[in-house]
């Protein structure tokens, strides 16, 4: 797929997102996952995403590398939805070794990329956990802004596009306005 191909979607509401609305991007995260379970989140932090995604029926399970995130983690989730608290598991966001491949209706990576060494590898890496017929969503810092300059911000539209390309997704929805320093990204993969 080349970055030309690239259906470029417009927001739902008019409310400007500087400074960064994390809270709006969780609900936009959620929305998308309707429909799709189980849900990974990968780099969930203190697991917000992960109380919310709960919160609206979903089996999740948080990834970090950081024990002391998932410690977080825990305490934000103590009551999880109705299908219980999201599961916690610490590994490699760019390998995801402990997971087997095709086990997940959707993959979040919010904000987490731009912090891997290799945030191509952790692309592969939720594709490669992504069944068929699921989603990977992904929300990324842009160089725009005052961070522009901070080497994890250095990214550049055209090479998140490569990347996503390389995945070969059989949908490719980016929601990147041209005055943000941050993109949402749909990809689908295909039906097998």
């Amino acid at each position: 797929m080349e970055p030309s191909s690239v259906t470029a979607v417009s927001p739902r509401c008019t409310v400007r997102t500087k400074p960064l609305d994390e809270p709006r991007i969780r609900r936009w995260m959620a929305w998308q996952c309707a429909g799709a379970d189980p849900v990974l989140d990968v780099g969930c932090g203190a697991g917000e995403l992960c109380a919310e995604l709960a919160r609206r029926g979903h089996r999740v399970t948080g990834v970090d590398t950081d024990p002391a995130q998932l410690a977080a983690a825990r305490r934000t989730v103590a009551q999880g939805g109705p299908h219980g608290a999201p599961a916690w598991l610490q590994d490699d966001g760019e390998v995801l070794g402990r997971l087997g491949d095709g086990r997940f209706g959707a993959v979040t990576l919010v904000f987490v990329l731009h912090h891997m060494a290799a945030p191509g590898a952790g692309l592969r890496a939720a594709w490669r956990v992504l069944r068929p017929g699921g989603r990977l969503l992904v929300a990324e810092m842009l160089p725009k802004g005052p961070d522009a300059g901070d080497l994890c911000h250095r990214i550049k539209l055209e090479q998140w596009l490569a990347w996503f390309a390389a995945l070969e997704p059989a949908d490719l929805r980016l929601l990147a306005p041209a005055d943000e320093e941050w993109m949402l990204v749909r990809l689908g993969k295909a039906e097998s």
